[in-house]
């Protein structure tokens, strides 16, 4: 069956000489530049239908562009297209789509229906739309998207959801930079991974799937699970999720909780690993064991989830409210499970009932009922200062 060719002057001035672009009709017609020029000019009657408006149908259509050196970069194709008057719009369905890198598809898509403006400078997808990324296994479901494949570009307008190989995520809008792996996903996501077992929520992450790293600006809620149960919660108002590694930095009003026993960690600055349960705090560290009803604040601590045991360290500040009693040092090392604190260093400790203050360089016992053992050394000896 012969191959024809319908050229368009102005498309041909639009177009750089280093593109190939081309539209090919299965069969019947094609439209293009370059690849057409040593065609001969095609018959009216048997290849173009012409509505009263000058609209111009075509089925089975074709788009594709290359570079340079032959090479294919995308490709379109449709079940149908209904051209304006212009040329410059065609109104399509049964959307297909790939995107190519070194002759291999690296990105398919699909719809219902949508629209091609300018030879494929912008492709608008509408309903049912199933777009692939075969490098990383993500796939995405969404009713509206406009795909740029000029710029390597996705962006998506409607609710969306999507899985890769380690969990799956929902957004309302997302942009997808195809030659990064990044996907920006915007306004109630919600995301889950498998390995680790996390949660995470947020008004706006970004998430590069090569590396498997997900980055929050403006605030992040992330939950481990262990045995589909919440065992801990994190909310930060900065974030960076390294998923493969395991890894947490999180800034600005951090809260960690852990919710057996109900322990809340408190800082500016933290990294959490979490393969090995510990949490690290850099700046203005609180934790506070709310069942015991004990708070310990320092310059820097971490809490090992694992042991239940918690490190602070500069001017260290504990609070016991049952009875009421303050402990100050340098350095507390806390056991959360039988609540024994060891205090080094300048010891501060002041209780109620009865009136009374201890100076000393150590501390042993426990500060939720008051039990402590105060101890100096010949240059700090213990001081106790009873007060009416």
């Amino acid at each position: 069956m012969s191959q024809f060719c319908l050229k368009v002057g102005s498309q041909s001035q639009r177009r750089s000489p280093q593109r190939l672009v081309s539209f090919i009709l299965l069969g019947s017609l094609c439209f293009g530049m370059t690849s057409c020029r040593n065609s001969e000019p095609p018959e009216p009657e048997e290849v173009i239908e012409v509505s009263n408006e000058n609209q111009l149908i075509v089925a089975n259509a074709v788009l594709e562009q290359s570079d340079i050196d032959g090479q294919l970069l995308w490709k379109l194709q449709t079940d149908e297209a209904i051209y304006s008057q212009d040329r410059k719009v065609a109104t399509v369905t049964g959307i297909i789509g790939n995107l190519y890198e070194a002759g291999e598809i690296i990105l398919s898509l699909q719809a219902d229906a949508g629209q091609i403006i300018n030879d494929g400078e912008r492709v608008i997808l509408e309903t049912g739309i199933i777009v692939t990324d075969n490098r990383t296994g993500a796939v995405i479901e969404t009713d509206l998207a406009e795909w740029q494949p000029e710029n390597n570009l996705l962006i998506i307008e409607a609710e969306l959801a999507g899985k890769y190989p380690n969990g799956q995520f929902t957004a309302t809008k997302a942009q997808y930079f195809i030659d990064r792996f990044e996907l920006e996903l915007k306004e109630e996501v919600d995301a889950l991974t498998v390995e680790p077992a996390l949660r995470i929520q947020s008004e706006e992450i970004i998430w590069q799937f090569e590396e498997e790293i997900v980055t929050a600006k403006e605030g992040l809620d992330l939950q481990q699970y262990t045995e589909e149960k919440v065992t801990t919660r994190l909310q930060a108002k900065e974030a960076e999720v390294k998923i493969a590694d395991q890894e947490v930095t999180v800034s600005e009003d951090i809260l960690f909780n852990s919710l057996e026993p109900e322990v809340q960690f408190a800082s500016e600055e933290a990294a959490w690993d979490i393969e090995e349960g510990i949490i690290v705090g850099k700046e203005s560290v609180q934790i506070t064991h709310k069942d015991e009803k004990v708070q310990f604040r320092g310059s820097e601590g971490q809490f090992n989830l694992n042991e239940q045991k918690v490190q602070l360290t500069g001017a260290v500040r504990g609070v016991g409210t049952e009875p009421p009693a303050t402990l100050q040092a340098a350095r507390v090392d806390w056991d959360l499970d039988t609540q024994q604190v060891v205090a080094q260093g300048n010891i501060v400790y002041e209780q109620t009932d009865p009136r009374l203050t201890l100076t000393g360089d150590r501390a042993v016992g426990q500060l939720n009922n008051s039990k402590l053992v105060i101890s100096g050394t010949a240059t700090k000896p213990v001081v106790t200062k009873v007060r009416p």
